[in-house]
């Protein structure tokens, strides 16, 4: 079947769903609020727009950017993009596949309604002038305008009192602004270890609140040369949660005292501090621990009590005079362009991406975030499985079935992410990858792969790249993904990879005695 598609946002994820509608020749019009495509890695963002700051430096590493149809150039060294690398990788996305037909800039989408012969009506209108608006009709509807988009501007006490200026890390471009302030940064994650360490090298004094100590990963773990989302493999996916986090409390504890640097000895008291390290989602950027190993940042991890004019009152009793505050404070969701179903928790769609009231005519792709590991990798899965249902090559489970699945990620992500109950795009790379290769006919494990033992082992104990799921099944490439996969060196030496698998094999020994905790099941 060839259906008229619609797509909303020509970010990575709205790049990856035209790319793979056209594989399956459906016709695609995509709409896109800006005058580029890119998303936030555009050019040219805005002063009031949500956007890369001028250093950015990708916290994964190319091999989990680059989609699996359209691998960095042959023998590019793993490492991390800056946002104008991955945004000259996008444009050279659109132009190997021929997207830039489909895109419609500066359009603005106002609404998303089923219509009477069972499509959709999508009214548009130019950016700034709504009442030039247009009804087109489609067929599908694709919402891809990403999670960084509306800004969450937390409430703090006494907020009202404060007189100095309150910033969101949305608009952040470089740490000019704060030259000699005195500054309060709320919150940590990938960004925000970023904005804090180039806030803190330029402020006057810079004080970090935490609510918890979100778990740190260092971009090339121990020094070795590796990029962190290189040990993304099966071998260690083979290891149950409870031995994993038992393993990595040893290794910090050694780590405080005989780390080999400064940082890492401070990594490690960080990490210290949180018992549940795979329970949250992994910070994946060491940048403002040297600031605290260099004294110009302070961090405080009691909660704020409440703000005066110009001072916070933190809940331990420490006092801070403060004249701006940085909000790392993370995004709300908002999908009120949608007329006919209330999204309010993404974990209550299939696969992140399907409402079950909307069956196959709408997805949103995007809203899958790994705790490790990268989101357009989950975002190019969603689009495959999304093309082929509008083709009719593949079909969703009977209701019945849908709601048992829906209902039991949910709970397996709520377990094991407990300790971001309010981050609801978690998923779990290995898992949600490995499970929906089945889905779509594109998992790697199958008899022709052990005919090529080489392949077999590095599929085992290498990296989880998108690459891997484009070795077979729909529209698979497997001359270019083999070369790729097997172009990239193992993170693991031999004897690690031997004590991996004794621990996986001794774990479950355990589990089955009734000595350990097994993981839920996804």
């Amino acid at each position: 079947m060839k259906k008229n598609v619609c797509v909303i946002g020509a970010g990575p994820s709205g790049l990856v769903a035209v790319k793979e509608l056209l594989d399956e020749d459906h016709s695609v019009t995509c709409f896109e609020r800006g005058p580029g495509l890119g998303g936030v890695f555009r050019a040219e963002i805005g002063p009031e727009e949500a956007g890369a700051y001028d250093s950015t430096m990708l916290t994964i590493s190319n091999y989990m950017m680059a989609f699996s149809s359209f691998p960095p150039p042959k023998g590019q060294e793993r490492r991390y993009w800056s946002a104008g690398e991955y945004r000259a990788y996008l444009s050279d996305f659109a132009d190997r596949f021929d997207l830039r037909p489909c895109m419609r800039y500066r359009t603005d989408v106002l609404s998303i309604a089923k219509n009477d012969t069972g499509g959709y009506t999508v009214e548009v209108a130019p950016v700034g002038s709504p009442d030039d608006m247009v009804a087109h009709q489609f067929d599908a509807v694709v919402v891809s305008t990403g999670t960084h988009r509306v800004p969450n501007f937390v409430d703090l006490p006494g907020q009202d009192d404060f007189a100095g200026e309150i910033v969101h890390s949305a608009h952040y471009r470089n740490a000019e602004p704060f030259r000699g302030k005195r500054v309060l940064c709320l919150g940590i994650g990938e960004t925000a270890a970023d904005v804090v360490n180039e806030i803190a090298q330029v402020a006057g004094a810079c004080t970090l609140s935490v609510r918890r100590y979100q778990p740190i990963v260092e971009r090339y773990p121990g020094d070795r040369g590796h990029t962190n989302d290189a040990y993304t493999s099966h071998l260690l996916h083979s290891v149950p949660l409870a031995a994993a986090g038992a393993i990595m409390r040893a290794g910090t504890k050694r780590n405080k005292r005989r780390g080999r640097t400064g940082a890492a000895r401070a990594v490690a008291a960080w990490n210290s501090k949180n018992k549940n390290f795979f329970n949250h989602f992994l910070t994946k950027n060491e940048a403002f621990v040297h600031r605290i190993v260099d004294g110009s940042l302070t961090v405080n991890a009691s909660g704020i009590e409440r703000l005066g004019k110009d001072y916070v009152l933190f809940k331990d009793g420490h006092r801070e005079s403060i004249d701006t505050i940085m909000l790392n404070t993370g995004y709300v969701e908002e999908f009120d362009i949608l007329k006919d179903a209330n999204i309010t928790d993404v974990r209550r769609l299939y696969k992140h991406m399907i409402h079950p009231d909307l069956g196959t005519g709408v997805a949103f792709i995007g809203w899958a975030r790994p705790a490790a590991g990268g989101v357009p990798a989950c975002s190019e899965m969603q689009s495959r499985y999304f093309a082929l249902l509008c083709s009719g090559k593949k079909r969703l489970p009977d209701r019945i079935r849908l709601l048992a699945l829906i209902e039991r990620q949910a709970a397996y992500e709520n377990e094991v992410f407990h300790g971001n109950p309010d981050l609801r795009t978690l998923v779990h790379y290995n898992h949600y990858m490995i499970d929906f290769a089945k889905v779509i006919g594109c998992s790697p494990w199958r008899p022709a792969v052990f005919r090529d033992p080489l392949l077999a082992q590095k599929l085992w104990y290498g990296s989880q790249t998108p690459h891997v799921y484009r070795l077979f099944g729909p529209h698979s490439d497997h001359r270019t993904a083999r070369q790729t996969v097997m172009s990239l060196p193992s993170a693991f030496k031999a004897p690690e990879i031997l004590a991996t698998l004794a621990v996986s094999g001794v774990s479950r020994v355990l589990i089955a005695l009734g000595l350990m905790k097994p993981d839920p099941r996804y």
